[in-house]
């Protein structure tokens, strides 16, 4: 006779009629109200879907009738269950329990320790190691914590992948993955993962010695160059203009020359007469021109030398400023700063 089969026979016949003795001796309300009633109600339905070929609605009243009331047999059903759907780890355990919960002499007693000894064989065993001296914050096996005494003796696992998380205080969480299959046997040494760099901020440039803040950046080489040259650029002009006008001014003064005694004093109506009446501001345009060309060049030059070269340091003592200047009877510019 096939051991399953003479399980459920006697299981579900013996059981139904307890079941059935149990429910008409109490009154429906009390059976809504009360967990007890309310799992033997779930546990005989359970056993009727099964027989009526309906085993995945009667497994789940079953465990629903285990989850608010444990008796032997509900135990037994439900270790019944897992077992065939391939859940040998929990149904052994079902079958324990259950067993733990009836007398040595009692006719289930017998079947329910040949349904351990079957199971025992085919349940995969795992066991975690910790290494010696290394501290472990938590381990979890398969997302549920296990507790270290745990650990103690190899666990019962189902047949399947697994996955073993270790956490350790200032260390990366450590992953560990094991494939089994029924009656193996394996070990693994779970230690913590590696040590936690933490991750410094940039720390700012240190400040120049005794200021508060670091000093601006010097102004860029080019722009005082360039000023340099512009301002040459303009000094040069005004010593081309004072070479034209000085060139017309002492063509001017041959005519004079001409025209006028040693005395300066000319004719009326002779053109040194006209030219000398009118060559003042051509005098003072000069004038103006030459002291202009001159202090261009001059400015120009400190500019361009005095331009700094990016390095540090080096535009410190080096200053000049352009003003400028009027004189009598001309103009120009000044330059004023140190070097």
């Amino acid at each position: 006779m096939n051991t399953s089969n003479a399980l459920r026979r006697g299981f579900v016949g013996g059981v139904a009629a307890a079941l059935l003795f149990s429910a008409l001796a109490s009154s429906p309300v009390a059976a809504e109200e009360d967990p007890k009633a309310r799992a033997q109600k779930l546990f005989f339905e359970g056993l009727t879907d099964i027989q009526a070929g309906n085993k995945q609605a009667g497994c789940t009243k079953l465990r629903e009738s285990l989850s608010l009331f444990a008796t032997p047999n509900t135990l037994f059903n439900v270790a019944r269950c897992d077992e065939e759907e391939g859940r040998i780890a929990a149904a052994q355990e079902y079958w324990q329990r259950g067993l733990s919960l009836i007398d040595a002499k009692d006719p289930r007693a017998k079947v329910a320790k040949e349904r351990i000894d079957a199971l025992d064989a085919r349940v995969p065993r795992l066991r975690v190691i910790l290494p010696v001296g290394q501290a472990i914050g938590t381990l979890s096996l398969d997302g549920t914590e296990l507790a270290p005494s745990r650990l103690e003796a190899p666990l019962r696992v189902e047949p399947g992948k697994h996955v073993i998380v270790v956490r350790a205080p200032g260390r990366e969480d450590k992953r560990y993955e094991v494939d089994l299959a029924e009656k193996e046997r394996t070990e693994v040494v779970a230690g913590p993962g590696p040590e936690v760099v933490p991750v410094e901020a940039p720390k700012p440039p240190p400040l120049a010695s005794g200021s508060a803040e670091a000093p601006p950046p010097p102004a860029p080489a080019s722009g005082r160059r360039t000023a340099g040259f512009v301002v040459g650029g303009v000094g040069l002009a005004g010593i081309v203009a004072a070479g034209i006008t000085g060139g017309m001014l002492v063509a001017r003064d041959g005519q004079i020359t001409k025209d006028c005694n040693d005395d300066g004093v000319c004719r009326k109506g002779s053109e040194g007469y006209t030219l000398s009446q009118n060559s003042g501001p051509l005098l003072v345009g000069n004038t103006v021109a030459w002291g202009v060309g001159i202090a261009g060049i001059a400015a120009g030059l400190v500019l361009v030398l005095t331009a700094p070269s990016g390095k540090a340091g080096d535009a410190q003592g080096r200053e000049a400023s352009i003003a400028p200047l009027a004189v009598p009877g001309g103009g120009g510019l000044c330059i004023s700063g140190r070097f």
